[in-house]
């Protein structure tokens, strides 16, 4: 999946199925009770919904294939731990913001938080981010690696 195939499926998502799709993205995989805690613990019914309903049945409408699927045991490529009953993005997504494309960014209002994703490039210093709300506006200035 490349960088412009996820824009496209993020932009036609409900918040809880983008919300999955970002979790699936970040760690790669989950089970379903980590899937369960991101959209206030609805029952598994309605995360296996999401997941096969929603997400899958839209990559399928864009690309004509799934973008994730379940896994009874499966070796994680990155930490080599083997991860048992779980959820993974198929297709060994992989996407960096390079530049030249608007970055992936995206709000979502839980039930006691407010959580900012955003794509940034590789070469920020992660460290010691300057934050600052202003007038409800928020802003995170980061200082590039040398």
């Amino acid at each position: 999946m490349s960088r412009v195939d996820l824009e496209q499926l993020l932009v036609i998502l409900d918040d809880e199925s983008r919300a999955i799709l970002w979790h699936l993205w970040w760690h790669r995989h989950a089970d379903i009770y980590e899937l369960r805690s991101l959209i206030d613990n609805r029952g598994d019914y309605e995360i296996l919904h999401r997941l096969r309903g929603v997400i899958n049945r839209k990559a399928q409408m864009l690309w004509g294939k799934p973008v994730v699927g379940f896994e009874q045991s499966k070796t994680d490529p990155v930490t080599g731990q083997k991860v048992l009953f779980s959820w993974w993005l198929l297709d060994g997504v992989d996407v960096h913001y390079q530049g030249g494309h608007k970055p992936l960014v995206d709000i979502f209002h839980e039930k006691d938080s407010v959580t900012v994703i955003a794509q940034l490039p590789m070469s920020v210093n992660k460290t010691r981010p300057d934050v600052v709300l202003k007038n409800g506006i928020l802003k995170v200035e980061l200082k590039k690696a040398n």
